[in-house]
């Protein structure tokens, strides 16, 4: 849940920004690009609606207030028609059951004319969609379908999103990556290389109190082999992929790497770290280079970023250390060709990528 502890500063971080920075609101979650970089889709809070804003205009409208009983989202990305895939329970319970046990997919039309329909596959937090295709990954835990035999058994799949006369429903599919326990668990981000790579987050021990690394790695799974590569393996860091870039030779990273012993004191949860976004190099290398600034700007942080279609703009989610992952406190943008101009563009650093 969100931190209560820690007093809402005077000022929003994003009216004093860093170089390079913008509010777009004061309000809001996960942001998400538009095939067409027009709009910007967006949580208008956890387990809420879904609303969109016009990034010409900065016009902002509720896409789901009006469309039946579905108002309890924590994500929205959209399909490569247009179509908004949509995660979230069909009811909310508690924070844990409906977030982890009972979040679900939906697709809702292109015009937003038509509630929400549900594709029947309950799921694991987030998902990637392809450009490409009607196409989509995500991951599945015991918790979501007891068929896998226990809570911690993991699933990653790619599936298509067929269209009937009944509308849009889960096609073929083919499971991709398994772990079995050991306090892993895997989230596909993003496709790549004409859908052949998944790029995905897996976290280590991401709850659990006991002893032992947490961390948080990225990995590729070869879609046609299940071959897995890893790309950034730091010791106890949390080090998250957040949004492809256009080449699809960089991703965003939401990374812990400047979080300091005082901040841990202050914040104890598993991966309430201070966190910013750095553009990390698809090549096993693990080179990665800054590109938001909010590491000594104690309680604000940076996360949830999507990169615009062109690759000029960086759409991203403010939130405090020690808040739920994707409890927001306001959506940013980066200006990425004002940022590549810059000094900061290269000043790469080399993060572990040892293998497991």
């Amino acid at each position: 849940m969100a931190n209560t502890f820690i007093p809402q500063p005077a000022e929003h971080v994003l009216d004093n920004p860093p170089p390079f920075h913008t509010k777009l609101l004061d309000y809001g979650e996960r942001p998400y690009w538009s095939p067409d970089g027009k709009r910007i889709a967006f949580i208008e809070r956890n387990y809420g609606d879904v609303c969109e804003m016009d990034f010409e205009t900065r016009e902002v409208r509720n896409l789901t207030g009006n469309l039946g009983e579905h108002h309890h989202f924590l994500r929205v990305l959209f399909l490569n028609n247009g179509d908004y895939l949509l995660i979230g329970p069909k009811e909310f319970k508690d924070r844990d059951i409906s977030r982890h046990v009972e979040s679900e997919l939906w697709v809702m039309d292109k015009e937003a004319k038509t509630p929400p329909m549900p594709l029947g596959r309950r799921m694991f937090e987030g998902a990637g969609v392809s450009t490409i295709a009607p196409r989509i990954t995500y991951a599945v835990s015991g918790r979501n379908d007891p068929s896998l035999g226990a809570d911690d058994q993991f699933e990653c799949h790619v599936t298509e999103i067929e269209y009937g006369a009944d509308g849009p429903r889960l096609g073929a599919d083919r499971v991709i990556y398994r772990t079995a326990g050991a306090g892993r668990r895997p989230e596909p981000q993003d496709f790549r290389h004409q859908d052949s790579e998944v790029i995905m987050a897996e976290y280590v021990r991401a709850d659990d109190n006991g002893p032992g690394p947490r961390k948080c790695i990225v990995k590729g799974v070869e879609v046609a082999t299940g071959t897995v590569r890893t790309y950034i393996n730091e010791p106890d860091v949390h080090n998250e992929c957040e949004g492809i870039f256009p080449d699809g030779e960089h991703i965003c990273l939401e990374s812990a790497c400047d979080t300091t012993d005082e901040i841990w004191k202050l914040y104890p949860r598993p991966m309430a770290g201070t966190t910013d976004l750095w553009k990390l190099k698809l090549d096993g290398s693990g080179r990665r280079a800054r590109l938001t600034h909010f590491y000594d700007r104690v309680p604000w942080r940076a996360s949830n970023s999507n990169v615009s279609p062109d690759g000029r703009w960086l759409a991203f989610m403010v939130n405090f250390h020690g808040d739920e992952a994707g409890y927001g406190r306001g959506l940013g943008l980066l200006d990425l060709a004002a940022w590549e101009a810059s000094p900061q563009a290269q000043e790469w650093d080399v993060a572990p990528v040892s293998e497991e």
